[in-house]
């Protein structure tokens, strides 16, 4: 009886990784990772097991992973931070906008609405898109 090795995520069964990843866009989190470890585990072959420096590599690479997340989480908040303050500097700055309709709108920021995808300034009663602004005057 000839046995092979496995050695690598592709030559897993492709039930396996489709259980293992959920759909394409999701990222491979902890638990994912060690259920396709524990594949590999499992089905190696006996006579030749998984190297430990290659077991050692994929954690590393599993720890680098999250701490990457991590960094991006914070980056994120930080952004929205950022993001707010502005907005909230805007407030009681004579701006000009281009509006949808190809017209010129200017005014004076009554307010802002901080949405972290479409950060919007308040003119009189009309919500404009910052991406929309133009020019910024002081007092």
């Amino acid at each position: 009886m000839q046995v092979t090795s496995i050695s690598s995520l592709n030559q897993l069964p492709a039930d396996s990784i489709a259980k293992a990843s959920g759909s394409a866009g999701n990222a491979l989190d902890a638990a994912q990772f060690m259920q396709i470890l524990m594949a590999q585990l499992t089905h190696q072959n006996p006579l030749e097991p998984m190297d430990n420096n290659e077991m050692m590599s994929q954690f590393s690479q599993l720890n680098s992973l999250q701490e990457l997340r991590d960094i991006h989480t914070s980056m994120d908040k930080v952004s929205v931070s950022n993001q707010t303050t502005y907005l909230a500097s805007l407030i009681g700055k004579r701006v000009k906008v281009n509006r949808p309709d190809g017209k010129l709108l200017e005014g004076v920021v009554d307010g802002v609405i901080a949405d972290k995808d479409n950060p919007q300034v308040l003119i009189g009663d009309e919500r404009v898109d910052l991406s929309d602004v133009l020019e910024i005057k002081g007092n």
